[in-house]
């Protein structure tokens, strides 16, 4: 049995779908934090460079406000629709108690205000579901659907974030 382990930075952008694909100008609003990362091709490399023939590749994201998601997330169409969902269900001026400054005294930014104001975010990431993912690896490859993508999606940006990776098998 054998491990691998990276450590991957991103600087991620507030929102990305327009860059994904334009026509989406109508759907984007100016303060949507929804920037997405398609991983699946470095997924193939890290198990690459790891060796591993068989084992199990975890994907990690070590901030709250952000997502690793196994989906049909390479068409923007279908990504609009999930901003959208996220924007309508938890909108990012909503009454939060997160982000009142009389009543919150744990988990304060002492240098930076913005993640005090990011209620929404926490509840997005927290219905999004995981901070990670775990793929089959079978003959040297990540196993992913036909239509699956692995991603990463940060629901709080721009930022410069943290993901790590690792590979068991053998």
């Amino acid at each position: 049995m054998r491990s691998y382990y990276k450590d991957i930075s991103l600087k991620t952008g507030q929102n990305n779908l327009l860059d994904l694909e334009p026509k989406l100008a109508d759907h984007v609003e100016d303060l949507d934090c929804f920037h997405i990362a398609d991983l699946t091709e470095q997924a193939y490399d890290w198990v690459q460079e790891s060796g591993i023939q068989n084992g199990v590749l975890t994907v990690q994201a070590m901030h709250t406000t952000c997502v690793i998601s196994v989906n049909e997330l390479n068409e923007p169409c279908l990504l609009a629709d999930i901003n959208k969902f996220l924007q309508k269900t938890l909108p990012r001026n909503g009454p939060y108690l997160h982000n009142n400054s009389s009543l919150r005294t744990v988990n304060v930014c002492e240098d930076a205000t913005e993640c005090d104001r990011n209620a929404d975010s926490h509840l997005k990431s927290f219905l999004f579901g995981s901070p990670s993912q775990s793929l089959i690896v079978r003959d040297g490859k990540p196993l992913i659907g036909q239509w699956q993508r692995l991603c990463f999606i940060d629901l709080d940006g721009p930022r410069q974030r943290q993901l790590v990776i690792q590979i068991i098998g053998e």
